[in-house]
């Protein structure tokens, strides 16, 4: 009883870890005491299949695939910008965003401004941008570039920041499950919710979602979801489209009367370390309207 009581703790230890790669290998004892362990299939399996049963093992190490590349099923980087502008220098800021913005596509051509907005509720005076890298890390390095050689965006840049008392930047992924971000026509208000999840649980969070996003789906809110890659880690980022805050309200109580909804939320809160939400307004040059 001892050692099964032990190999018991050991497999529930592991699959709370790594649930992608819960048990490789089953072992079940015959009457005799005799130890048969059966390996499972090892064929290579699609994004669904490893959210709902793990991916195959290779014991020599060949299939092994880091968490982001089994999270996301493309390259495409994400940048989201934070800046706390200076009281009373909006218009001033936006003004100068803009032609950031137009600096940065014409050094960096795969770089796109998809999303800009301003906090309406939660940090006031805060802008926040978010920026689409197609060709992934590629793509970031020569925004690397632009930033430290490129005269016109080093112009540009130090304008922004002369508006601003503090500036954060986060690089992200999209996880697979959300699609990547589409542009929206007018008018929307946008909820971001921010979430700071405990160390080792982001695997956890993506078993969850990748069901839990079907309940949140019917009124087309669903904007983006994204891990993060670079900066605060273990961060989540999900981002809601609404007509306007009757109909957030409306949609998250009808939300909640789906069965199978309470079980999304009851799973995912005891991995949470911190959230927030901001309810965002886009900017005139916003893709996300």
């Amino acid at each position: 009883m001892a050692v099964v009581r032990s190999t018991m703790l050991c497999q529930l230890n592991s699959a709370r870890l790594v649930p992608f790669t819960s048990r490789f290998l089953s072992t079940t004892t015959t009457k005799e005491g005799e130890d048969l362990t059966v390996k499972q299939d090892e064929k290579k399996q699609g994004w669904i299949s490893r959210f709902l049963s793990g991916p195959s093992y290779n014991p020599d190490g060949v299939d092994k695939q880091s968490h982001s590349s089994m999270l996301a099923d493309t390259e495409v980087i994400y940048e989201l910008q934070t800046h706390d502008v200076r009281n009373g220098e909006k218009d001033k800021y936006l003004d100068y965003y803009k032609k950031y913005s137009t600096e940065v596509t014409k050094a960096t051509p795969g770089n796109e401004l998809i999303g800009s907005w301003n906090v309406l509720f939660g940090n006031q005076d805060q802008s926040i941008h978010l920026w689409r890298y197609d060709n992934g890390y590629n793509d970031v390095d020569h925004h690397i570039k632009a930033l430290l050689h490129n005269n016109s965006v080093r112009s540009a840049e130090k304008d922004i920041a002369s508006m601003c008392g503090r500036r954060r930047t986060i690089l992200l992924r999209s996880f697979s499950y959300w699609g990547e971000v589409k542009p929206r026509s007018p008018t929307h208000i946008y909820d971001l919710r921010s979430y700071v999840l405990k160390p080792g649980t982001m695997i956890e969070w993506g078993n969850a979602w990748a069901k839990g996003i079907t309940y949140r789906k019917e009124h087309n809110q669903n904007v983006a979801g994204f891990f993060a890659q670079v900066g605060q880690l273990y961060m989540v980022f999900h981002i809601w489209a609404y007509k306007d805050m009757a109909a957030r309200q409306y949609i998250r109580q009808h939300t909640w009367s789906k069965p199978g909804w309470d079980s999304t939320v009851a799973y995912t809160v005891p991995l949470i370390s911190r959230m927030q939400s901001k309810i965002l307004v886009p900017n005139e040059f916003s893709h996300l309207q």
